[in-house]
């Protein structure tokens, strides 16, 4: 008994020193004024803004959450950024600054503030923004298809409790989705991005998607799409020119089976 009341004891003193520590360890409003500051001073119309570790990125929005735009607070990814600004906390790093180049590095008490560079990516047809461009329709078992008047939306998608830019495409029941792009100007690389939107339809459901791409009426690519994947990347082999992209979307299960994708020719 005096053994345990002895690390009673102990455990108190170190709640206790940890309590009046604590507070030291958060970085100050000064800090954060003067790391976005900072920002704010020497921000291009290509940077990316992020905070480390991820728990800091609404305290970081407090302060510079009118240089995040929609467009990056819902990034597939951070290939369209040529410079990335990191404000991060002892020692943690974004991992959209991983593979970058440090060019500049400040400290702003117990901030971090980091300038990273990379080479930027460019886009040639992006789907999400062209989304009024797809024609929709629906096939049934027979082999059917019937045109849908329902117009394509883009959505800020909810995977894996992050916001992500998409297309919200759910299954239709037993019917097959089709949405088709025509004149799609393809170059290299066709980057693709699934995940299933809304942390209750994944709760309730788990049902595998089927997702194919289809270019030219040639197949590409079967996906599988599940709850655990979350915002899952996909990249294919293209030839250049002008071509017919077409998205299929079906499920053996289709409840609750909320499907979102984001794609871009590179």
């Amino acid at each position: 008994m005096k053994t345990l009341a002895v690390l009673v004891g102990l455990l108190a003193l170190c709640e206790t020193g940890w309590a009046i520590y604590a507070p030291y360890r958060v970085p100050s409003e000064a800090e954060w004024q003067a790391a976005s500051a900072e920002v704010r001073k020497h921000l291009g119309p290509h940077d990316l803004i992020v905070f480390a570790p991820l728990w800091m990125d609404q305290v970081g929005r407090q302060h510079l959450g009118d240089k995040i735009p929609l467009e990056m607070a819902a990034r597939a990814d951070n290939d369209h950024y040529d410079r990335v600004w990191e404000i991060s906390l002892r020692g943690a790093h974004a991992p959209d600054a991983r593979g970058a180049k440090v060019i500049e590095e400040r400290s702003f008490g117990s901030l971090t503030l980091r300038l990273f560079y990379k080479p930027i990516e460019p886009v040639s047809y992006d789907f999400t923004s062209h989304f009024w461009q797809g024609q929709v329709s629906e096939v049934d078992r027979r082999g059917i298809e019937q045109r849908r008047s329902t117009t394509l939306l883009p959505r800020v998608l909810e995977v894996d409790y992050q916001p992500r830019r998409g297309i919200l495409a759910p299954v239709a029941g037993d019917h097959m989705t089709r949405i088709e792009f025509s004149n799609v100007a393809l170059q290299s690389r066709l980057i693709v991005y699934t995940g299933v939107h809304d942390y209750y339809a994944r709760k309730v459901a788990d049902g595998a998607v089927d997702f194919r791409i289809i270019v030219d009426g040639i197949e590409q690519a079967h996906i599988v799409h599940h709850n655990h994947d979350g915002w899952k990347r996909f990249e294919l082999a293209t030839s250049a020119g002008s071509k017919t992209v077409r998205f299929e979307i079906s499920s053996p299960q289709p409840a609750w089976r909320t499907f979102g994708f984001h794609a871009e020719a590179r």
